[in-house]
């Protein structure tokens, strides 16, 4: 029996380097020993459309199909989920094969072509050998050629000129992945996902919010919103944007029949776990897109639907962003087509000053914050609120401790301080910044940008 090759990776970006030096190690042999087998593990297989992990498993897949046909030997491809950073990584990989086919992988029968210092560590205490690749030195931190994933940022930078020949990412890639990313305009998908300012590299929103819990309280609500929404959808295209789990997209499908539901998720968990639901109508579809973007044709879409979307929107990218938001949705709107926002709305007369009598009697004055009375939460807010500095004074009145503070200010407490759970994430965002006048007048002045170029009916509904 041969020797196989066990080359693990995300495999995003197959490259001449990688090529040339499987094919040589097979010509060559290692240590004596003909190559049998290449066996490529495609890790995060799970993830897509994200800057650490852009392309779906599919696709990565057929590009290793085709970058494997001349390596003048077998080959196999096996597909392993993301785990969370353990130090049993490697022999997670070991027992996904062993799973996937009865084959058990040894440092006998295999050697590992790897230039991932971290990855190769954990393998070498298992007694596998490593073929480096492009590292040269992990000390120094030294390759002998660009990585997969900075040609990727070569890709990126290209922009609008990816797909041309002279773009410098060609110069790099392998051929087969060349063709892959045109034929499948691969590239324009990794820009968009790399121009994402509102997501991190894994596609979240933050890294601070408890997902499980946050899941909870959103499905819990659906069926509130979904009454809130429905006397004012117009059937045709409806559009769900940041529709979260799809559990309002499930109540859109069983009432419109014969309309095309299509949910718009930019977090990367909430998108696969829409694609995994069953749905009553068949025409319910998802995209994984930034919700600041024009993501359809003007005059396309019949309803939008911002449920607790707009709020992010101004928490993490601002007023001028949420401004955008709503000129490309006016575009995209189709004659006599709605808007529907259904989300947070500060108090009238936001700077007014109002005294707060606030509980110390319920919780702790220090600790945890699950723990804290209502008044000891409150200077907790105080302390962790990003969006702007809280400003308030104490008074006490007949024995009683008040805390003087504006309406809009004290909003922001009192909506905020149920939330322990998503804590650090609620610390970043704002809900009081618009009134329901200022609201109306905003949609208004979109409205009217837009009806002096176009005869166009719209109706803005809050």
């Amino acid at each position: 029996m041969g020797l196989n090759i066990l080359s693990p990776g995300r495999h995003h970006m197959l490259t001449k380097f990688q090529h040339d030096y499987l094919l040589k190690l097979v010509r060559e042999g290692v240590d004596g020993q003909k190559v049998q087998r290449i066996l490529f593990v495609i890790t995060s297989a799970n993830h897509e459309n994200t800057r650490r992990n852009p392309i779906p498993l599919y696709l990565r897949t057929l590009a290793i199909d085709r970058f494997a046909e001349d390596l003048e030997c077998d080959f196999k491809i096996y597909p392993v989920n993301d785990v969370k950073p353990t130090d049993k990584f490697a022999e997670y990989i070991l027992r996904q094969i062993f799973y996937q086919s009865g084959e058990k992988l040894t440092s006998k029968n295999t050697i590992l072509a790897c230039s991932t210092p971290p990855i190769i560590k954990l393998f070498l205490k298992l007694g596998f050998k490593n073929t480096p690749v492009e590292l040269v030195d992990s000390e120094r931190n030294i390759y002998s050629a660009l990585r997969p994933y900075e040609i990727i940022d070569l890709l990126v930078r290209a922009s609008g000129n990816w797909r041309k020949n002279s773009a410098e990412w060609n110069k790099y890639a392998y051929s087969a992945t060349v063709k892959v990313y045109k034929d499948y305009a691969l590239g324009s998908l990794i820009i968009e996902v790399f121009q994402d300012s509102l997501l991190s590299e894994d596609a979240d929103i933050t890294e601070t919010r408890d997902y499980h819990t946050y899941v909870q309280g959103m499905d819990m609500a659906a069926n509130v919103k979904f009454s809130d929404i429905k006397p004012f959808v117009v059937e045709g295209k409806i559009v769900d944007v940041g529709c979260s789990t799809g559990s309002l997209i499930k109540l859109l499908a069983e009432e419109f029949h014969e309309s095309d539901i299509i949910g718009i998720e930019a977090v990367r968990r909430f998108y696969e776990y829409c694609k995994t639901q069953e749905y009553k109508n068949p025409f319910v579809f998802f995209y994984r897109r930034n919700v600041t973007n024009q993501n359809f044709k003007e005059n396309t879409i019949n309803t939008f639907i911002y449920s607790s979307v707009m709020h992010e929107v101004y928490s993490y990218l601002g007023e001028k962003t949420l401004r955008q938001v709503l000129k490309n949705t006016y575009k995209q709107l189709n004659y006599g087509g709605r808007i529907i926002i259904r989300d947070v709305v500060g108090p009238d007369r936001p700077d007014d000053l109002i005294l707060m009598k606030l509980n110390d009697k319920n919780g702790l004055s220090e600790g945890n914050i699950d723990q804290l009375s209502t008044y000891a939460k409150f200077f907790r807010f105080v302390k962790d609120f990003e969006p702007k500095k809280i400003t308030f004074s104490e008074e006490s009145i007949g024995g009683n401790k008040f805390i003087k503070i504006s309406r809009r200010n004290s909003y922001e407490y009192i909506s905020k301080m149920d939330y322990t759970d998503n804590w650090e994430s609620e610390m970043h965002e704002e809900f009081g910044f618009y009134t329901f006048k200022h609201w109306i007048e905003e949609l208004e002045r979109q409205v009217l940008r837009l009806l002096r170029g176009q005869n166009r009916f719209i109706i803005p509904i809050l």
